[in-house]
């Protein structure tokens, strides 16, 4: 499949994922959105083995990032753990996904509705997060930025996040030394918590408006979002970071376990 937007064929992406539906993982229907006569669903894979944590990662929140939703069959082809439970949701918005918006049908940013929980898609998000209790969650987003980098909430041990930074970069990702909004970041690829960013989602849950990222840090459980290059040409270097990310998390994570 190719990143390029125009080309995306949203029911062709559907039964790329339905075909994992085996041994390994169980795929599912969580909801079908309509729109324009077609049915978009929300799908959930999950992998079949039996353990103790349980990595949750979200997929395609905003349709128009396509890097992090063409990335979930490479996840899934190189998923191996047997000690952590991978749970994925995809597209997370499946009508931004086709029409290649950030907005869903009704024209919502459903990563700005963690409060009021209006749009279909963020209850399937809550509802999901509510039954699977998930360690880590892994949101794959893309950016303008040059390079990846990644937003971590507080409850992402510092030093975990520095050596995901690692990982990312000894797999060939070019990590960004600014975000999005030009700030510097040290070290390069990371944008953790911090006083600021806490009270800016402090702000913002006062205008009844929140993001994964701080809805999962209300549950005490750490979350990174992945901000992927969007302006690479290259299709393998897009899809890069976010198959590596949720390996290394899953790596980490394991490490609970044991």
């Amino acid at each position: 499949m190719t990143t390029d937007a125009a080309a995306f064929d949203l029911d062709r992406y559907v039964a790329r994922i339905r075909s994992f539906d085996g041994a390994r993982f169980a795929v599912a229907t969580e909801v079908t959105i309509p729109y324009r006569g077609r049915a978009h669903p929300v799908l959930s894979v999950r992998s079949r083995a039996v353990a103790s944590k349980t990595l949750l990662v979200l997929a395609g929140v905003h349709g128009d990032e396509s890097a992090g939703i063409l990335a979930v069959p490479p996840i899934l082809e190189a998923w191996s753990s047997e000690v952590v439970r991978l749970v994925v949701i995809t597209p997370v918005n499946p009508v931004g996904a086709a029409q290649h918006s950030r907005a869903n049908a009704a024209g919502k940013d459903i990563n700005r509705d963690f409060i009021r929980f209006a749009t279909v898609e963020a209850r399937v998000v809550r509802d999901v997060f509510e039954r699977e209790r998930p360690d880590f969650v892994v949101s794959l987003h893309e950016g303008p930025q040059e390079g990846t980098f990644m937003f971590a909430n507080r409850f992402v041990d510092h030093a975990l996040a520095r050596g995901l930074c690692e990982a990312l970069a000894a797999g060939g990702t070019v990590l960004a030394k600014r975000d999005y909004f030009g700030r510097r970041l040290d070290p390069p690829g990371l944008a953790p918590a911090s006083v600021t960013t806490r009270a800016i989602w402090k702000l913002l849950a006062a205008l009844r408006t929140k993001a994964t990222l701080a809805y999962s840090a209300d549950r005490s459980v750490p979350e990174i979002v992945l901000e992927g290059a969007s302006r690479m040409a290259d299709e393998a270097a897009r899809l890069r970071p976010h198959v590596d990310l949720v390996a290394a998390v899953a790596e980490r994570v394991a490490g609970w376990s044991r």
